[in-house]
C-alpha cells in the first residue's frame, strides 16, 4: 500500500491440560510498517517479556518465576529512531493473563478500570549488544461496589502499580551472557509471584483501598559452544513488603506474601546434531517461607527456607 506494508502471524501450540491435550492460541496480530515505524495490532507478548533478551531454558517456564511470562492484546509502536534505536511504546489490555481479586483471576479488573496497561522503552541493539530500560504503568479496579452494615455503595477505588527494568545481551559465535532486573508492583498477570493487599477497610460501607506487594525480580543467564553446549541460569527475587500497612486479606499468587526470598540455579548441557537436539538440565531452587508482619509493611518474618531439586532431560527434532 504505497510505503506501507501489511502482514500478519498467527501461533498456535499443543500443550497439556488437567485432562486433556488443548489448543492454545500463543499469538494473534497484525503489524503495519513504514519505512521507520511500525505498529502491531492483536496478541503477542508482553512488552515487558523481551524478545531479544530471554532466558534459554530447556524449561518451557522460560525463567519463571524471575522472568515474565505473559501473551496479552495490545497496540505496539516502534519507532527506529537511528540505526540499532528503537523507541517503544504500547498499550496492553488483559485476558487469559489477568489479575487475581476478589472475584478470583479476571481481566474484569483492569476493564472496570478502563485505562490499558501503559508502556514505554528504549532498546539499542547491534551485530553483539543488547541494552534497553523500560517503565510500566498498571491501574486495576478490584470492586464495583462494597457492602457494610449500613448497605451497599459503589465505589471506583482503584490501585495503580508500576514496573521498572533494565536488561542486556551479549554474544558472539559460541558464548553468550543475558541479563535483567526488575522492580516491579502487582506483576502477578505476568505469572510473577506478587500481588496485593487491603490496606484499609470501613465496617459501615464496606469501602477498601490497596496496597501492592514490591518485588525485585533478577537474573542472568550465561552459554558457550556449538554442537556441544553447557549453560547456566540462575534467578533470584526478593519480596520488598508493601508500600502501606495491610490489613488483609492478599490477593494475587498464592503464597507470595509469605515468601521472603527465592533463588534458584540451573546448569545445563546440550548437545546437537543437524536437526537433532538432546539436553539435560538440573534446577535447584530455595525458597524462604515465613510470617507476614502486618505492622511493617508486610514484610516476611521467621523465615524457613525449602528446597526443591528438579531433574530434565529433553529430546527434539526440529524442522
Amino acid at each position: 500500500m504505497g510505503k506501507t506494508k501489511v502482514s500478519a502471524f498467527i501461533e498456535i501450540d499443543f500443550t497439556g491440560g488437567t485432562l486433556t491435550p488443548t489448543v492454545r492460541l500463543r499469538h494473534a496480530y497484525t503489524v503495519i510498517s513504514w519505512p521507520k515505524s511500525k505498529l502491531l495490532v492483536g496478541r503477542t507478548w508482553h512488552p515487558t517479556f523481551i524478545e531479544k533478551v530471554f532466558p534459554a531454558t530447556l524449561n518451557e517456564n522460560t525463567g519463571l518465576p524471575f522472568q515474565v511470562f505473559n501473551r496479552s492484546p495490545q497496540l505496539r509502536f516502534t519507532y527506529t529512531a537511528a540505526k540499532g534505536l528503537d523507541l517503544i511504546a504500547a498499550a496492553v489490555y488483559q485476558y487469559d493473563y489477568s489479575n487475581t481479586g476478589p472475584s478470583g483471576k479476571t481481566y474484569q479488573y483492569q476493564r472496570d478500570a478502563i485505562i490499558p496497561n501503559l508502556h514505554g522503552q528504549v532498546q539499542y541493539y547491534n551485530q553483539n549488544w543488547v541494552l534497553g530500560t523500560a517503565i510500566d504503568w498498571k491501574s486495576i479496579q478490584p470492586r464495583t461496589s462494597t457492602t457494610g452494615t449500613t448497605g451497599t455503595f459503589v465505589t471506583s477505588e482503584k490501585l495503580n502499580t508500576w514496573a521498572a527494568m533494565a536488561y542486556m545481551k551479549y554474544s558472539n559465535e559460541k558464548f553468550m551472557v543475558m541479563a535483567k532486573s526488575m522492580f516491579g508492583q502487582n506483576m502477578c498477570e505476568s505469572l510473577l509471584p506478587s500481588g496485593y493487599a487491603v490496606a484499609s477497610l470501613n465496617t459501615l460501607t464496606g469501602a477498601e483501598t490497596y496496597t501492592p506487594l514490591n518485588h525485585m525480580y533478577n537474573w542472568i543467564n550465561l552459554t558457550y559452544g556449538n554442537a556441544w553446549k553447557v549453560g547456566l541460569y540462575a534467578g533470584y527475587l526478593k519480596n520488598l513488603g508493601t508500600t502501606e500497612n495491610p490489613v488483609g486479606p492478599f490477593y494475587g499468587m498464592p503464597y507470595s506474601s509469605e515468601i521472603d526470598l527465592m533463588y534458584k540455579i540451573s546448569p545445563q548441557l546440550i548437545y546437537t546434531y543437524k536437526n537433532f537436539m538432546f539436553g539435560v538440565e538440573i534446577s535447584w531452587t530455595t525458597a524462604a517461607y515465613g510470617d507476614t508482619d502486618y505492622s511493617n509493611k508486610g514484610k516476611v518474618i521467621n523465615t524457613e527456607n525449602v528446597t526443591n531439586f528438579r531433574n530434565m532431560i529433553s529430546i527434539a527434532y526440529k524442522f
